[in-house]
């Protein structure tokens, strides 16, 4: 597995909820909620995208990882906003796992896609792990 990759990914992925605090959802092209889903949508095929030139030995887990990361660093995100935004609320207890537990599985799934992209390409030829 990757490490590094997973997590340069996860940071990556910070630039939606960044883009929230900036209030680039408010209005304009990016309203919501069209721009979330864009965004999201952009990240994803970034992830896809990064692992597959990339091509780490692992990148189910790779991209996995990767989600994991980027849920720590939302969570941080949002415990260093709690004090300055009213808008950071607090997050729940089964929140926290709530939000590493689905962007794992998110994580996951582009890892999968990734795979048969490389499978297919045969850029990679290993089983799936």
């Amino acid at each position: 597995m990757n490490l590094r990759l997973a997590v340069v990914l996860g940071l990556a992925g910070l630039v939606r909820p960044v883009l929230s605090v900036a209030g680039a959802y408010d209005s304009g092209p990016l309203a919501k909620p069209v721009g979330p889903l864009v965004l999201t949508a952009l990240v994803s095929l970034a992830w896809i995208v990064a692992v597959v030139l990339a091509k780490p030995a692992r990148p189910v887990l790779t991209t996995t990882v990767a989600g994991i990361s980027y849920g720590v660093a939302a969570i941080l995100l949002n415990w260093s906003l709690q004090p300055f935004l009213d808008s950071a609320e607090t997050i729940p207890l089964p929140g926290y796992f709530g939000i590493l537990v689905f962007n794992a599985l998110q994580g996951a799934f582009l890892g999968v896609i990734a795979w048969l992209v490389l499978r297919l390409t045969k850029r990679q030829v290993a089983p799936l792990r």
